[in-house]
């Protein structure tokens, strides 16, 4: 009898031993799909603001697929606010020359 209730507490342990270890590999792994969305809403802000230097005319609204972009025309240049449907934005600052 003894024996079983070695062996109950083995499998117990190895049975926490795999679920921690679970645990901790889906934790990495929403890190990193984390990381791979904040990079790729990087991209897209830059491929707004890319876009908007050339599309940009005057003070205006324009909209794309992916998002807006505010240009306010400057003595220098444009100011950019470029906003993804998703909420995330940034302000960039083009200049004509």
């Amino acid at each position: 009898m003894p024996e079983q209730g070695f062996i109950l507490i083995q499998t117990l342990l190895l049975l926490l031993g795999i679920g921690a270890a679970i645990l901790l590999s889906c934790h990495y792994m929403d890190e990193a799909v984390t990381q791979l969305q904040l990079e790729q809403e990087a991209l897209q802000l830059e491929s707004l603001v890319r876009a908007a230097t050339s599309d940009c005319r005057q003070d205006e609204t324009i909209h794309y697929p992916i998002g807006q972009v505010t240009c306010t025309q400057t003595d220098k240049g444009f100011k950019m606010e470029a906003i993804l449907e998703s909420g995330q934005r940034i302000e960039a600052v083009v200049s004509n020359g």
